[in-house]
């Protein structure tokens, strides 16, 4: 009877030239992972939030009242901390006051991986009247991620006709400008 040995599988030498490829590998590819993580991040915290002020303009105008779009304090009233959770309700009064739950049109969430800082003049709040027009509420939104990265950051503008663009990198230096030409910051 004759027995037959099985010679083929790894040495111990190049399991390890195996294990220590892949771990280069992997270190060159964390970083773009990363990279991939956060502007999927942006993408999805700048597509929530343009959806939302359509919904909101879009409601005003085929309801006929108007709507309010900010964060909400503890009392229900339009506050300043536009990092947290944004409401878009109803708003019969124009008193930037929720009244009662059924009110509420959409609530977006704290974006994950970074947060939302507006400048609405001053005003804490977008108001859309039953024409669409953003009356007395205009002004731009700037999502930063987490890291204050500001190449990572993006702006949102609404103007007086209650429509809502992306600002764009108009100088190719991987920064988004302002209306003033200058490039956004994450403070």
């Amino acid at each position: 009877m004759k027995r037959y040995m099985l010679t083929s599988g790894f040495t111990l030498v190049e399991l390890l030239f195996t294990l220590a490829i892949v771990a280069v590998i992997t270190g060159l590819a964390a970083p773009a992972m990363d990279n991939l993580i956060q502007n999927n991040r942006r993408h999805t915290a700048v597509s929530d939030l343009i959806t939302m002020i359509n919904l909101a303009r879009y409601t005003a105008i085929m309801e006929q009242q108007t709507v309010t779009l900010c964060p909400l304090d503890k009392d229900k009233r339009c506050a300043t901390d536009w990092a947290g959770t944004i409401t878009a309700f109803r708003d019969p009064e124009s008193d930037k006051t929720l009244d009662h739950d059924n009110q509420i049109i959409r609530i977006s969430q704290i974006p994950e991986g970074g947060y939302w800082t507006a400048n609405t003049s001053s005003r804490p709040y977008f108001r859309f009247m039953p024409t669409g027009i953003a009356n007395y509420a205009i002004g731009n939104m700037i999502w930063c991620p987490d890291n204050k990265d500001s190449t990572q950051a993006s702006q949102l503008v609404v103007n007086r006709g209650g429509r809502v663009r992306l600002s764009k990198d108009n100088n190719g230096d991987g920064i988004v400008e302002n209306a003033s030409g200058a490039p956004i910051t994450c403070t």
